[in-house]
């Protein structure tokens, strides 16, 4: 167990921030757990983007792991350097931002989702959409309003 607890230390951190941080990447409306998470998130928007994390489970879980994966690097880095195992830990912690931030653009960039960082940043880089959507079903207009949408949503997914 005493191995294992500067590493559930971290997550235990990661955690507990990760809904900030992807608010804070995304644009997306994300909060702390103690502001409601995911509650005011725009992947419960009826139309637009939505956070690719949150949209789509296993960016979401990819994303936590490849940040996870870069604190790790952070902290056997620092006690390969001598430093104590309370300090790494403080260096794992302190790698969070940078490690979320290329976690995040990693997801990102394999979405059509155009927030990173800034309103628009896929059109402000010229870049291309990725194969994964992140849209939000489309209303059949021939149908009219209030008609179901034109893609059945996914039944496993909580609305």
């Amino acid at each position: 167990m005493r191995r294992k607890l500067p590493f559930l230390t971290v997550l235990a951190v990661t955690g507990v921030l990760m809904f900030s941080i992807c608010g804070a990447l995304f644009r997306c409306g994300c909060k702390g757990p103690w502001s409601g998470a995911a509650e005011h998130c725009n992947v419960h928007a009826a139309q637009g983007p939505r956070c690719p994390w949150c949209e789509h489970s296993l960016l979401g879980a990819a994303g936590f792991a490849l940040t996870a994966g870069g604190q790790g690097l952070a902290f056997a880095l620092a006690r390969r350097g001598g430093a104590s195992r309370g300090t790494a830990i403080g260096v794992a912690v302190a790698a969070l931002p940078l490690s979320a931030l290329l976690a995040g653009a990693a997801t990102w960039l394999v979405t059509d989702y155009p927030h990173v960082l800034v309103m628009d940043a896929r059109d402000r880089l010229g870049l291309p959409a990725g194969p994964i959507p992140s849209r939000a079903p489309v209303t059949d207009p021939v149908a009219g309003a209030g008609s179901p949408p034109a893609h059945a949503p996914d039944p496993g997914r909580a609305p």
